[in-house]
């Protein structure tokens, strides 16, 4: 079949041996080409575990594509396929092809003129995007502004094109490139023509990850117009690169005006992130005018931000996130105590900015030094529970941590932990995340005297608990804990494993909770009591991941139960994922009312036989999930547990869900 006058096309070949030759030789106006590929799910969802969750990194990532082509090929030379034909692609995918080692010579020499996002993974062979010895008659990849998964190396030669220009890249992704020794290798150019660059005029998202690098460019012997000045980066990621010393040269700093996101994770031998200039006998004043998220994890041997006396600035940060960096102190005494002040340049009468912090840099073997860092606007701050009591014990103003929304408190190993204190220092405090903690609910109860914070204290409206081995249960029957939850909408519990029950009956209200979420507790056993399941009348979502032991959610603690109701008035989701002992909902003999429910998800649960021994009511349709397919649902009409017998029947509610493994 010729079709002579197809224009438009798309297919997924999973197999590309049954392809024929000329199979791309067409001319296509708009096509969706995936060979091998398996689907056309975009790269970012399944790709690499580094950038899984670098949704953000992506510049304009929602845009569509009206001519995509992915290709892995498991039988079929590439260079056979005439590309060429459809060199008008935009979104171009390479994995796992051979004999590929110049994208722009091997695949089309008419530069791919269309081309807007290229992405090249797992190809063992590639060796550069473009290879300057070649003479080019075009201008390359004049339309990209995405590259992903590229090693790019400029070399010395004397037959070199007076430009390889990537105008419109904005975004550029590297990672896993064990051979790569540099982002962009020192550039050795013939004397007569000393300015032949690689240039990213307009780059403004950098990624790398897994790069044998000791630093990120060699500012210094590149000329400006390979990377000039920076003025357009807004946001550098770098993960995992264990040789990278350094970040920035001080020189480079005053061109990152644009810089907003900063993230720099799991570098072991990174001491600095801005290198000193020795040559500058001037304090350096740095500025990061927009700069709104710094991320600062898994760098045992940062000693500080630059080595050297200076200050720094950072007016817009809303986000700080400070982990495990152990050489890295974070907080000192107070501020207005210093008497530093004047050497660096600031007054001691000078007003201070809402929030200013002092952050003391040191390493045992050389004399400590202090700096200043002046951030006003801070909204959420991640932080180790010691740098938090340092926070706790400072003779700071009350007006400062005014503008903090949202605390993340990592790791203490303390019996008690002084939370009432941190809810009335943080006072305008909404979210609260408390990760590797070892208290239970009795130290955690009896922290502080109530009376005393009454009317003092944040009123948070999300409460995170991650990792805490020792709590049985969030609260008791005389539990003070009131103050802390009358005000929760949100309750979330991730690998809590010594907790028995999430909710237990209690004098403690959740009267305002809308969202309750359980994941990976080993031995929760129920989420809730019936008698406090009454209360739950905000109630919108409940979620339960990979709860082993649980058998039932709700749980009765009265006796002589008889035709009582329990209603779930807002209620629309409810989801119960990987429940491998769950026999129902509820045992008891209630009548459960839920007059807003739209999904049920019952995936991985095949002791589940009923949804409730007692009656349960629900609009006439909801939507049963067995699956995380559209064709793994059914449709209940008010009578849930004729649905679940009858999945249960089929084994339909055994199979795992895709979460299973991450319990």
């Amino acid at each position: 079949m010729h079709l002579p006058r197809l224009t438009t096309l798309e297919i997924d070949v999973k197999n590309d041996s049954i392809l024929p030759e000329d199979f791309l030789a067409r001319k296509l106006e708009r096509f969706k080409i995936s060979i091998g590929n398996e689907s056309f799910t975009h790269p970012m969802i399944a790709g690499q575990n580094w950038f899984e969750s670098r949704l953000h990194f992506l510049i304009d990532s929602d845009r569509k594509s009206l001519r995509e082509l992915k290709l892995k090929l498991a039988f079929t030379d590439i260079c056979s396929m005439k590309l060429q034909a459809i060199n008008n692609v935009e979104y171009l995918l390479l994995d796992k092809l051979q004999g590929i080692e110049n994208i722009l010579f091997n695949l089309d020499t008419e530069g791919f003129s269309q081309l807007k996002v290229l992405w090249v993974q797992n190809n063992p062979d590639f060796f550069r995007i473009v290879d300057s010895r070649e003479m080019v008659a075009c201008d390359a990849f004049p339309l990209l502004d995405k590259m992903k998964e590229i090693f790019a190396i400029w070399e010395e030669v004397d037959n070199a094109i007076e430009k390889i220009e990537f105008a419109q890249l904005r975004s550029l992704s590297l990672g896993n490139l064990p051979e790569g020794t540099s982002f962009c290798r020192e550039v050795k150019t013939p004397s007569a023509s000393p300015n032949r660059p690689v240039a990213l005029p307009n780059l403004e998202a950098l990624e790398i990850s897994a790069i044998n690098v000791d630093k990120i460019w060699h500012y210094n012997q590149i000329p400006a117009a390979v990377f000039p000045r920076f003025q357009n980066l807004t946001r550098l990621i770098a993960w995992r690169c264990y040789k990278l010393k350094y970040i920035f040269s001080a020189s480079m700093i005053g061109s990152l005006k644009q810089l907003q996101h900063l993230e720099v994770c799991l570098c072991e031998d990174l001491q600095e992130i801005i290198s000193e200039n020795r040559a500058d006998q001037v304090i350096p004043h740095f500025v990061f005018p927009q700069l709104t998220t710094l991320r600062l994890e898994g760098l045992p041997k940062l000693r500080c931000l630059y080595p050297g006396m200076n200050t720094l600035e950072w007016p817009a940060l809303e986000m700080l996130l400070v982990h495990r960096c152990d050489k890295l102190k974070i907080f000192a005494a107070d501020l207005s105590q210093n008497n530093e002040n004047d050497q660096l340049g600031i007054p001691a009468q000078q007003p201070l900015l809402p929030f200013v912090v002092k952050i003391l840099m040191y390493s045992q073997a050389h004399e400590s030094r202090d700096r200043i860092v002046i951030v006003p606007n801070l909204k959420e701050l991640s932080l180790s529970g010691k740098d938090v009591k340092l926070i706790l014990q400072a003779d700071f103003p009350q007006h400062l941590f005014g503008s903090l929304k949202q605390l993340e408190i990592l790791g203490d190993d303390s019996a008690c932990f002084p939370i009432w204190n941190v809810l009335e220092r943080f006072h305008n405090l909404e979210i609260l995340a408390l990760v590797y903690f070892s208290f239970n609910e009795e130290e955690f109860s009896k922290e502080g005297c109530l009376e005393k914070h009454v009317g003092k204290l944040a009123m948070i409206n999300e409460l995170k608990l991650h990792r805490h081995y020792h709590l049985k249960q969030l609260c008791k029957q005389d539990s003070k804990l009131g103050p802390i939850f009358q005000y929760l909408e949100i309750l979330k519990v991730y690998y809590c494993q010594s907790l028995l029950i999430l909710l237990p009956s209690s004098s403690v209200s959740f009267g305002n909770l809308t969202k309750l979420v359980a994941f990976g507790c080993k031995e929760l056993i129920h989420l809730v009591t019936s008698s406090t399941a009454k209360t739950l009348v905000r109630l919108v979502a409940i979620e339960i991941y990979g709860c082993r032991a649980m058998t039932e959610v709700v749980t009765n603690d009265k006796d002589g139960v008889e035709k009582e109701e329990i209603v779930f008035r807002k209620l629309k989701t409810l989801e119960l994922f990987d429940l491998d002992s769950l026999t129902s909902f509820c045992s008891a003999n209630y009548t459960f009312k839920f007059p807003s429910l739209q999904d049920l998800y019952v995936i991985g649960c095949p002791k589940m036989k009923i949804f409730t021994t007692g009656e349960s009511i629900t609009p006439p349709r909801v939507n049963v999930w067995y699956g995380e397919t559209e064709d793994r649902l059914l449709w209940t009409n008010n009578d849930l547990n004729t649905t679940i017998q009858q999945l249960h029947a089929e084994k339909l509610l055994a199979v795992p869900s895709i979460f299973s493994t991450q319990y």
